[in-house]
């Protein structure tokens, strides 16, 4: 249509000059009709150009977060390899003594009090993450991590790769983050008559990640524990209210000392959890809240995650159209959509569905479930 319109302007134009040479004495030129149709045709090709750049660039950003998921996921897989174990989403990397920061010659008046220097999977990816001297300034007991004001400016770096491109939530001044790990069943919310503590939500068939620190640690998880398959485990997604990636606590505001008490806390800013809750007969539907972009009566992009909800707002979200992107404990990468069943989300996350502890735990993953 519209090329039709732009050829029978440009041959009424030809037309005119063709007439215009015939008669000297006549003046060319545009009426006010034709430039009106000329407005009328630039609209029309703006409001046609102008979604379609934009839908272009978000398919790009969307596919740059597919492979820095993937970069994690393969990541994490180098991790299992070096250390015959995944990740924990929370475990210590050390003690600084106590002394001045010996990273940053410009503060070297300030005399950091002695810290564990407790954290989470990142921290443990960061070497195969192109930011070894992040990690460096973690392991090595010489450096702080934790000041007076928060975390030092060289313990939490913003690093490009944790950051989804089309994430609108990213305001932290430090550490920003969109990406949650494999964290297994929520020990919030499991209803009293299941008896299951903290330690039964870390088994191995529940998830991949556990903590790694406190009196109660999970059992270290490998690949040859994901009896389901590497490629229908997944390892991280992302999440629109995740925390930054140094930071333990759902809360800062509101300092938790207890290392038990942290230890359970830690497994939401940064993880993924699913819910003993079942769409079928088996178990309490689940929140609107607990599925995949799921912000109930609250605005997705404005939701921010706290001490109160944070159980309930682990679970991917993301500013893509429709979805999620997921990276898998084959190293793929996938964009699964958001309207999929609870269960098809509890198979995925689950290392061993028949031995874990969801509502159904007879439910197959079928390869079109996604």
């Amino acid at each position: 249509m519209v090329a039709s319109l732009i050829s029978l302007f440009f041959s009424e134009q030809c037309d005119m000059v063709s007439a215009s040479r015939r008669k000297p004495s006549q003046i060319s030129g545009f009426t006010l009709v034709e430039l009106l149709v000329v407005i009328t045709i630039i609209g029309i090709l703006m409001g046609l150009l102008i979604p379609a750049v934009q839908a272009a660039r978000e398919a790009a950003r969307r596919n740059q977060c597919s492979t820095q998921i993937n970069n994690l996921a393969k990541a994490a897989i180098q991790e299992e390899m070096a250390k015959k174990q995944y990740p924990g989403w929370i475990q210590s990397f050390g003690r600084f003594t106590g002394t001045s920061d010996p990273s940053n010659p410009e503060d070297a008046t300030t005399t950091y009090t002695a810290h564990d220097k407790n954290g989470g999977w990142a921290v443990t990816l960061l070497p195969y993450l192109d930011a070894q001297p992040t990690f460096e300034i973690w392991t090595q007991d010489k450096y702080p991590v934790v000041g007076s004001n928060g975390f030092t400016v060289n313990a939490a770096p913003n690093l490009a790769i944790m950051q989804c491109p089309s994430s609108p939530t990213l305001e932290s001044e430090r550490g920003r983050n969109s990406y949650i790990s494999n964290n297994g069943m929520s020990h919030v919310g499991v209803p009293t008559a299941l008896e299951l503590n903290f330690a039964a939500t870390m088994s191995r068939p529940n998830g991949v990640f556990n903590a790694k620190l406190g009196s109660v640690s999970g059992s270290a998880v490998r690949a040859d524990d994901i009896k389901d398959g590497l490629g229908n485990t997944v390892l991280f997604s992302e999440n629109l209210q995740a925390q930054p990636w140094h930071q333990l606590n759902p809360d800062p505001s509101t300092p938790i000392s207890d290392i038990d008490l942290l230890a359970q806390a830690s497994r939401f800013p940064q993880g993924m959890v699913w819910h003993y809750r079942d769409e079928g007969t088996f178990a309490e539907a689940p929140s609107p809240l607990h599925k995949i972009n799921g912000a109930g009566s609250a605005d997705l992009f404005g939701l921010r995650m706290t001490s109160g909800n944070a159980a309930d707002v682990a679970r991917p979200s993301s500013a893509h159209n429709g979805g999620v992107n997921m990276g898998f404990a084959d190293g793929g990468s996938r964009f699964v959509v958001q309207t999929i069943d609870y269960r098809v989300y509890q198979a995925l996350m689950t290392p061993r569905g028949k031995s874990s502890n969801v509502p159904f735990t007879e439910y197959v993953l079928q390869g079109d479930a996604l």
